[in-house]
């Protein structure tokens, strides 16, 4: 995302000067603790030294188990958890996270279908206690589904949707701790999307949140603006949420709530990148890869299914265009474009910026889906019992999961696009 630049110093250093300041870790993380992301990526490509120095301090201030081991004893069991079950962190405590900021803020985790009850339980085993709303029953049982079919058709006809489907559900868990001898409430809230977390959290406040940790890496979609510039664009399809837009505000982030004249009149130069087509990863985005020492690998979706070892939420992508909100040339209010793909020939939901490419997917899995779905039998489908639930599993050898194909289906539209463009 951020490029070097030529450094040119007047007077190169005394041998051995500088080494001994970047070799020593007490003093370089004084210096570089204060640096922004892009400063310590253009420093790092400077000489050896600053590269092992800053490596050394990314490594160490993006320690991953670490930030989590406030939350959970056994942070590595968690990650191991995302990458089962392509669990997202995001909100502010992603944010916090990216930007170096170790205050403490509630855990907000996005499941996708059918894997907040597994969650759920694994919270609770680990010392979480549901907090019900006025609105929900006080066991979390009765709020979370343990049967969720994912041979239900989940979008009609099998055709691509655009973004804004209903709302999500989220559940409560809190869990007490003690912290340098005072007792501290640890909150975790649990966000049951619709179609998948990328889906949701682009329908959140402001760019500034719109960053996500998986168990394998954190990505920023607007790192540009969020912490070089230190600044946000609201999100018209989240609503007015003046408290989190007030919390923005106390963060020091500067809120827009439109466009700027600039980011009209230069799209190119926007640390918004209106009307560009984005995907989750790409070279827009600030991505820090984590550490996977010790997290166990996501299992096929099925015995027969092929095995993929990606995070689901990398092949989602949106667009952010304009959309007039008036007479005036000049002012353009922000929008969130994306086309939904729904169909139970994948285990997981999708979202892609290109409607040729959603409907060109759909149109590929309905006849996939209806062999597969004549073929299995319920008598024969696997049931399991864990912690007193008998929940339906759709592992059958017959079910077949086709979500490998979704990085071949872009690899194949971005060769073509090639081939006829040349």
């Amino acid at each position: 995302m951020w490029k070097s630049k030529s450094l040119a110093p007047s007077r190169p250093p005394r041998p051995g000067q500088l080494q001994q300041v970047f070799c020593t870790v007490s003093i370089y993380n004084l210096i570089l603790r204060h640096l922004s992301p892009r400063t310590l990526v253009w420093l790092s490509q400077t000489c050896r030294y600053m590269y092992v120095a800053c490596t050394r301090f990314f490594r160490c201030a993006y320690n991953i188990n670490r930030h989590l081991s406030r939350y959970f004893p056994e942070p590595l069991a968690f990650r191991s958890l995302q990458a089962r079950t392509g669990l997202v962190i995001s909100g502010f405590n992603a944010m916090h996270f990216m930007d170096r900021n170790y205050h403490a803020s509630d855990l907000d985790l996005y499941a996708h279908p059918g894997h907040v009850h597994e969650l759920s339980e694994w919270l609770v085993s680990v010392g979480y206690v549901f907090e019900p709303t006025q609105h929900q029953h006080k066991d979390w049982h009765e709020n979370v589904s343990a049967g969720w079919d994912s041979t239900e058709k989940r979008f009609p006809r099998g055709q691509a949707g655009n973004l804004g489907h209903p709302a999500v559900t989220a559940i409560l868990f809190k869990r007490l701790v003690i912290v340098d001898g005072k007792p501290v409430e640890l909150k975790v809230q649990v966000t049951e999307t619709t179609c998948n977390p990328i889906e949701t959290i682009l329908k959140s406040h402001s760019t500034c949140v719109l960053n996500i940790i998986t168990f394998d890496a954190a990505h920023s979609f607007y790192p540009m603006a969020t912490f070089e510039e230190r600044m946000t664009l609201r999100i018209p399809q989240s609503g007015l949420c003046l408290d989190a837009l007030g919390n923005c505000v106390k963060k020091g982030w500067r809120v827009y709530t439109l466009f700027r004249p600039q980011d009209i009149v230069q799209p190119s130069e926007s640390p918004f990148f209106p009307n560009e087509t984005r995907w989750v990863g790409d070279s827009r985005c600030w991505s820090i890869l984590l550490d996977t020492s010790g997290v166990q690998s996501r299992p096929a979706p099925s015995p027969s299914s092929e095995q993929f070892s990606w995070d689901p939420s990398m092949h989602n992508g949106w667009r952010m265009s304009f959309k007039d909100a008036g007479t005036s040339p000049i002012i353009k209010v922000p929008t969130m474009d994306a086309h939904l793909v729904m169909t139970t020939a994948f285990r997981y939901n999708y979202i892609v910026p290109d409607e040729a490419l959603a409907l060109g997917i759909c149109i590929w899995s309905v006849p996939q889906d209806k062999i597969y779905r004549k073929v299995p039998n319920k008598q024969d489908w696997i049931w399991s019992v864990r912690l007193r639930s008998i929940y339906f599993i759709c592992t059958h050898t017959f079910v077949y999961r086709f979500d490998a194909e979704i990085p071949r289906f872009r690899e194949a539209q971005n060769k073509l696009a090639g081939f006829y463009s040349a």
